[in-house]
């Protein structure tokens, strides 16, 4: 069902980025999202994208998705993501960072975090979808949820350390070198930052 804050806050200028949980209901139907009009943006993975619009293809889902929202963004998991924007005809694909996942809790939310800060801050789309995947990837080598989102400190000691191991002319810089003019020049002292520790309890069923 409709919330009405929402449409009070995109009459106001608010922009409106969209996610979805599972359907449980089995329906998919874009008509069960109401407030989609109102979203600037709409996130969903490949899986829920591709149920929403009947198709087969994620990159195919993510354009008919662009019907009822002016950029869609689909998630591909291992293999990035791809989105559209329906008011300039732009699109981007950008391969996922490989890396050694420890907990993937939350990881999805950091993605839509990063896009959004990339979105405030008017970057290309092919940016804001490296961005979104970049502080994804580094939220998985950390546990918990909240707590391994990065922060900018992570995000630079990521860049200097790709720079120092690849060189220079890696392909990875090309792709990430917008974080240049984003991150101190030197690394930032005392990273990795110590983190708290998500204390997790066992209930026992008897």
């Amino acid at each position: 069902r409709s919330a009405p804050w929402i449409a009070q806050a995109a009459s106001r200028g608010t922009r409106v980025f969209g996610d979805v949980g599972w359907d449980d209901t089995g329906t998919w139907s874009l008509a069960g999202l109401p407030d989609l009009r109102h979203c600037e943006a709409f996130l969903p993975n490949a899986e829920e994208a591709m149920r929403y619009t009947g198709t087969d293809c994620p990159r195919t889902a993510a354009h008919a998705l662009t019907a009822h929202v002016p950029v869609a963004v689909v998630t591909l998991g291992a293999d990035g993501a791809y989105a559209v924007d329906r008011r300039t005809g732009e699109t981007a694909e950008v391969p996922a960072i490989a890396v050694e996942a420890l907990d993937p809790t939350g990881a999805g939310d950091v993605f839509v975090a990063g896009f959004v800060a990339g979105s405030l801050a008017g970057w290309p789309l092919a940016d804001r979808l490296a961005f979104g995947g970049l502080t994804a990837a580094l939220s998985v080598q950390e546990f918990g949820g909240s707590l391994s989102a990065p922060g900018w400190a992570e995000i630079a000691a990521w860049w200097h350390e790709v720079r120092s191991v690849q060189g220079e002319d890696a392909a990875e810089l090309g792709r990430y070198a917008f974080l240049q003019d984003l991150v101190p020049e030197e690394p930032v002292p005392g990273w990795p930052l110590r983190r708290a520790v998500p204390t997790i309890g066992f209930r026992s069923s008897s």
